[in-house]
């Protein structure tokens, strides 16, 4: 039986994945989900009983919400993150995050964001480079530009269903981003949201998207689905 740290999707909670699995019932919302909707722990999940390479492990301690002093919160909005951890669990009392908030956030590998986050602001995450994996949930209605400018470890990326518009310069400089999943309802992909983004080789976009001239890499083919 292969197993591994993940946090539900649809609560935040870290529990155990059965990967043998398709779907399961979260252990602590009791909601059900897909695993492969899961925010795994580690970046590539090892089948027990093979230990995890140190390079992917985090520390348990981690695996709990982030405390309110390493958050600088004004009126639900999230101005500014003063951690250092690995990973972080955002609590529900944010509705917004920031611009700038994570800006070189060095640490940061996993970020999970509540239901209650509605925006995201401008260079939010921006020179987060060692990201590798974001829940974003699809409460979430505006990505601002610049949003992920930078950040070079990212590789996969699942657009919210509230996205309409995926802002310029969102993804600037992603140079390991290789998939993007678009949500049906977008309608507008703007200037550079893509630029050097040079993994990214092909994309499949929602028929009756906007996009614009310089959206993406030279090398991306672009297919309307």
């Amino acid at each position: 039986m292969a197993m591994n740290h993940a946090f539900c999707p649809l609560c935040g909670a870290v529990i155990t994945v059965d990967l043998s699995q398709d779907a399961q019932l979260c252990s602590v919302c009791g909601r059900p989900f897909l695993n492969a909707q899961a925010v795994f722990a580690d970046p590539t999940p090892t089948p027990a009983p093979a230990p995890v390479p140190t390079t992917a492990a985090f520390s348990k301690k981690e695996f709990n919400t982030t405390p309110l002093s390493d958050l600088e919160i004004e009126y639900g909005v999230l101005r500014r993150y003063k951690g250092k951890n690995s990973y972080v669990i955002l609590p529900d009392c944010i509705k917004e995050i920031g611009s700038n908030a994570f800006l070189t956030a060095r640490n940061l590998r996993v970020a999970v964001l509540p239901d209650s986050i509605t925006k995201i602001g401008a260079q939010a995450f921006s020179e987060c480079r060692q990201l590798i994996k974001m829940r974003i949930p699809d409460t979430v209605t505006l990505i601002g530009s610049g949003a992920l400018t930078g950040c070079k470890a990212l590789t996969e990326f699942t657009i919210p269903n509230g996205i309409q518009t995926v802002a310029s310069d969102t993804f600037w400089g992603c140079t390991a981003l290789k998939s993007v999943r678009f949500p049906s309802a977008l309608r507008r992909i703007e200037a550079n949201a893509f630029h050097g983004c040079t993994a990214l080789l092909s994309v499949q976009v929602p028929a009756g998207t906007s996009i614009a001239d310089s959206a993406f890499p030279p090398q991306t083919s672009i297919v309307r689905i």
